[in-house]
């Protein structure tokens, strides 16, 4: 087992504004608008790319203990996973905008 760091949110002072949701690249945020947020740590690589990005200063990186290789494959899965996500969301955003348009015009 090895030490590695994971980010850690106070849920005290977190406003909900979603803002380290979009900036991690790995999914591990978890929760909505004016919610405050939690970390998913089986999924958080301790990157700390949501720490600067937080206007309150609520992040913070903690230490657990896990296996490495775990730890490489769940950081390639989770990058994928999201990536998978955005471009079917902009397929699907993009269907719908192709089909408003075709609903105008032959209007």
């Amino acid at each position: 087992m090895n030490l590695r760091s994971v980010a850690l949110i106070d849920e005290t002072n977190c406003i909900g504004c979603a803002i380290c949701i979009d900036a991690c690249p790995f999914d591990a945020i978890i929760g909505s608008q004016n919610f405050s947020h939690r970390i998913n740590y089986n999924e958080c690589p301790g990157c700390k790319i949501c720490i600067p990005k937080c206007p309150t200063d609520c992040i913070k990186t903690v230490d657990i203990k896990q296996n490495k290789n775990d730890i490489k494959e769940k950081v390639k899965y989770n990058f994928a996973r999201k990536e998978a996500r955005k471009n079917a969301i902009e397929k699907k955003s993009t269907k719908s905008i192709n089909k408003q348009l075709k609903e105008i015009f032959e209007i």
